[in-house]
Parts: C-alpha cells; structure tokens; sequence
C-alpha cells in the first residue's frame, strides 16, 4: 500500500498541529476566548475534543481504515460551523475545509485500499 506524498504530509501535520491546538485551548482558554468573545468555554472545550478526534482519525486513516476519512470528514464540517457561529465569517470558515478537500483528493484514488 502506498500512501503517496500529499497524503503522507497531511497527516504528519495533523499528527503535530492538532494535538499543539487541543493544548492550546485546555490549556490557556482565556486567551482564545478574549480573540473569539462569542465564543463560550463548553465550546471551546469541544474544539478541543474535536483536534483530539482528529488525531485519531488520522491515526485510523494512516491504518486504511474508512472511519478515519468519514470522522475528519465529519469534525471539519463542526468546525466550518463553529467559526462560522463565532465570527469567523464565510471566508475564513471555507479556509478550514480545505483539509476535507485534501483528505477527498489524497483518498480517493486510494479508497480500495481502505476497510
């Protein structure tokens, strides 16, 4: 089974990005709530959880398995709406998709291979 390069790179950054972003907001949820005032400390704690899932379904996707696409899938999509519900506005929202649009592209010729 081969990965292939774009595959293998986004998922080496999400192995690195999203367990820095769940510490960031357990850790310090002051500071990302003073940037984002709409948005409240239980959902700030959820984002958490989702960087946390998403390492998870990195890991599943690194291991062929198809929960693993479905979940990044299904986190990115919360996300979009989070940012959109705190303000991130259209834009900057549709900028976090382009993960699912990686995920689509680096997995579909590969989706076979996938359990």
């Amino acid at each position: 089974k081969k990965r292939g390069f774009w595959l293998t790179a986004f998922l080496l950054l999400m192995f690195v990005a999203n367990p820095f972003t769940a510490f960031t907001y357990f850790s310090n949820p002051e500071a990302i709530i003073q940037v984002y005032p709409s948005l409240s400390e239980g959902l700030l704690y959820f984002m958490g959880l989702l960087a946390v899932l998403n390492v998870v379904f990195a890991i599943a996707i690194w291991s062929w398995k198809k929960v693993g696409v479905y979940g990044i899938y299904g986190s990115m999509a919360l996300a979009f709406l989070i940012n959109l519900y705190i303000g991130i506005g259209i834009i900057g929202s549709l900028t976090g998709l382009i993960g699912v649009v990686i995920i689509y592209f680096t997995t579909k010729n590969r989706w076979q291979l996938f359990t």
